[in-house]
């Protein structure tokens, strides 16, 4: 047999922030979900906000004592976290700091430098964009439940997410390769992001997958080729299964049963 299916016990907080935190720093230790409000600062910690990003990491780094599993010439594609790395490229923690020794962004520029990737990336973001639009209204039409809101400024979400997400930091993590770096961390949001809206399984999040997979592919190939051998692991931080939203399901907002809960009045919708 090639493979072999082994049981996993999840931690409290299955998601990105909780699972990318202990992977790359070592510990999620005081991470209880995704978002959360902290008493004694009087703060709301969310994992995908830059300002989080960078406290989360400067906690797990200063609890392990250690810089990250990139430290020792790593490259970090697409995170929450750097990992320590010292090549990085759309890096929340690391898109918040200011100043010269900043290089989240320099993968991304570089990609875009070349006319021919940005053609090829703009073209395919206008199609994804029109994509989403024309999937959203058929659901719409169809009353698929249970069903979020698509509207706004989701569209281009989706597409930077789909797109310019995954050709930016497959297109770095092809050069980390080549350039045989000791070990590459990346995060491919796309089937995340449109599973989240559309249902994971849904024909939008199944196509997106497929296009992953295309991109795995490339990945796998160009790795035969590099100057040194590689393993590629590939895995998932959290699952997902449908489900209504609160309001959705009970008519009033979480936050509206908080308030009545606490005695305090609720606004009519």
């Amino acid at each position: 047999p090639t493979h072999r299916l082994t049981p996993w016990r999840t931690d409290w907080s299955s998601q990105t922030g909780a699972s990318q935190l202990g992977i790359l720093h070592g510990t999620n230790h005081d991470v209880p979900a995704f978002r959360w409000y902290e008493k004694d600062t009087g703060e709301v910690m969310v994992c995908n906000r830059p300002t989080s990003a960078v406290e989360l990491q400067r906690r797990a780094v200063a609890r392990t004592g250690h810089g990250g599993l990139l430290a020792d010439d790593g490259a970090s594609r697409g995170n929450l976290f750097s990992g320590g790395a010292g090549e990085s490229a759309l890096v929340l923690s690391v898109s918040a700091r200011r100043g010269p020794g900043t290089r989240s962004r320099a993968g991304y520029f570089a990609y875009f430098s070349d006319p021919a990737n940005a053609v090829r990336t703009a073209l395919s973001f206008i199609a994804e964009t029109g994509r989403e639009i024309g999937q959203s209204l058929r659901a719409r039409l169809r009353k698929q439940r249970p069903r979020v809101s698509r509207g706004g400024l989701y569209p281009l979400i989706r597409a930077f997410a789909t797109v310019v997400e995954r050709d930016v930091v497959v297109a770095a993590v092809v050069g980390d390769l080549l350039a045989g770096r000791s070990v590459v961390y990346a995060d491919l949001v796309a089937y995340d992001e449109v599973a989240h809206h559309s249902g994971p399984h849904s024909r939008d999040a199944a196509k997106v997958l497929r296009r992953l997979d295309r991109a795995l592919a490339l990945i796998e190939k160009v790795a035969e080729h590099a100057p040194r051998p590689y393993r590629i692991v590939v895995l998932s931080d959290h699952g997902q299964s449908p489900g209504e939203t609160f309001r959705a399901r009970y008519g009033l907002t979480l936050g509206d049963l908080v308030r009545a809960g606490c005695g305090l009045p609720v606004p009519r919708r």
